[in-house]
């Protein structure tokens, strides 16, 4: 089946869109890389995970996708990931400097299971420090500070 042409933003409009918001990078793309490998690695841990691109609202419905087919150099790369992302109308590739941040709610709207936010944020602190902001309810991981 043929996907239909969804336009998407160039390097060019991406890297005017962190200047616009004047966005303070905290993350590499090998950060990213590690990143999403050791959430792969513990996904059973992992039943949702929101994600917040730098140019849309933060009510916009994107999730990231983790599950047994995922693997490195087939979903994800050394700058993008691949079919990683929902949402319309966007669809393939999400580079990581798209990525404004990624929250892991302690109760998933979909599921009746409390994640374990404590460990999946000792998982992520395995890889490298980042800024992330704990409560009961949230871990949010900042892949850009705002002013």
């Amino acid at each position: 089946m043929k996907r239909p042409f969804v336009s998407r933003p160039d390097d060019k409009a991406i890297e005017r869109a962190i200047m616009t918001a004047k966005l303070y990078p905290l993350m590499s793309n090998a950060k990213w890389v590690k990143l999403i490998a050791v959430l792969i690695a513990n996904r059973d841990l992992i039943q949702a995970c929101k994600v917040k691109l730098i140019w849309e609202d933060v009510d916009v419905d994107r999730w990231l996708l983790i599950g047994e087919e995922t693997s490195y150099q087939f979903d994800y790369y050394a700058n993008a990931m691949e079919a990683m992302i929902t949402g319309t109308p966007r669809l393939g590739w999400t580079v990581y400097k798209e990525i404004e941040w990624l929250d892991f709610p302690r109760f998933p709207r979909d599921t009746g299971e409390a994640q374990e936010l404590h460990t999946i944020q000792l998982k992520i602190e395995e890889v490298s420090h980042f800024q992330i902001d704990a409560s009961a309810d949230n871990l949010r991981l900042y892949a850009y500070r705002r002013p």
